[in-house]
């Protein structure tokens, strides 16, 4: 390919770039990018390169090709590199900088509990998201940390012939229902802004995963049991500041598959979820596991 050649090479793909939906082209095969957000062309006397980055719906998508000259021959490269999830930011020539949003929901189990109702797994949920996380990766893409704020709601339920009660003196208690009465259920929920930290590594192209703490900052929680009588007259019963801890640490960590939309993930706090202060019978730690996006 002559230098005239090139020239025209880079004046069409120019014109590309500038289009809100652009189209490259090769001879044998056709990659078409649809409304890139940054379109680089670099021509020297003997290489040329085009990057593209982002497209439609993929802000991490990256594509580079490389022709380079060697003698009356040339020598081409081409590169992709894809990255699912929402984020923004830019590149530096040591780091990547980004700011992401994730989302996750998954089951709770109270750990360590002094209570001795039976927790009903499949009906205690966690669900958070994390509104904003700033992400910085390394020139490789092989480690990176993080860190972001977001919101937690933790949900703990027992469906057995007990309920939570919180007594004048703001102690928690489990009591047992009257004779002749049904219980539906007895929960206990925690509302959390949290503060997550994180270390991830890229182990492979397909598999990576991140450790870290998560810090929560409990500002309200609630009891909540429903239950009918003998006569098939229905209940509800709640009570307000049970005396939540005000801080608690949980330890996540995740981990990724490539082929997966998901990560899977897995939260463990070794800080008892309700205050001491107060005496409370009823007590527990966090764990938790569910999918993260």
């Amino acid at each position: 390919m002559k230098k005239n050649q090139l020239i025209s090479a880079f004046i069409i793909l120019t014109a590309l770039a500038v289009s809100p939906m652009a189209t490259l082209a090769q001879t044998a095969d056709t990659l078409t990018i649809k409304k890139p957000s940054r379109v680089r062309i670099i021509t020297g006397d003997s290489i040329q390169k085009i990057k593209v980055y982002g497209r439609e719906g993929e802000p991490d998508f990256r594509y580079e090709s490389r022709i380079q000259m060697v003698d009356s021959n040339y020598v081409s490269e081409t590169v992709i590199n894809r990255n699912l999830g929402f984020s923004i930011g830019r590149k530096s020539n040591r780091h990547h900088n980004v700011i992401a949003s994730h989302a996750g929901v998954g089951f709770c189990v109270p750990a360590g509990k002094s209570f001795s109702g039976p927790s009903a797994v499949g009906s205690s949920w966690e669900l958070f998201w994390t509104i904003a996380q700033w992400e910085r990766f390394t020139p490789s893409y092989k480690n990176c940390l993080a860190w972001g704020v977001g919101i937690n709601w933790r949900n703990y339920r027992t469906d057995g012939r007990s309920h939570f009660v919180k007594q004048t003196d703001g102690t928690i208690t489990e009591q047992t229902y009257p004779e002749g009465y049904e219980p539906e259920f007895s929960r206990i929920k925690v509302f959390s802004l949290c503060v997550p930290l994180s270390w991830g590594h890229r182990v492979s192209k397909n598999f990576s995963f991140s450790l870290g703490p998560v810090i929560n900052f409990n500002t309200y929680a609630s009891i909540k049991s429903r239950y009918h009588d003998a006569e098939g007259k229905k209940h509800k019963d709640i009570y307000k500041h049970i005396h939540q801890k005000p801080v608690t640490v949980d330890l996540m960590g995740t981990l990724r598959v490539k082929s997966l939309p998901f990560s899977i993930y897995g939260k463990y706090s070794p800080m008892d979820m309700l205050s001491d202060t107060y005496g409370s019978g009823v007590n527990f730690q966090s764990v938790s596991f569910g999918v993260y996006f």
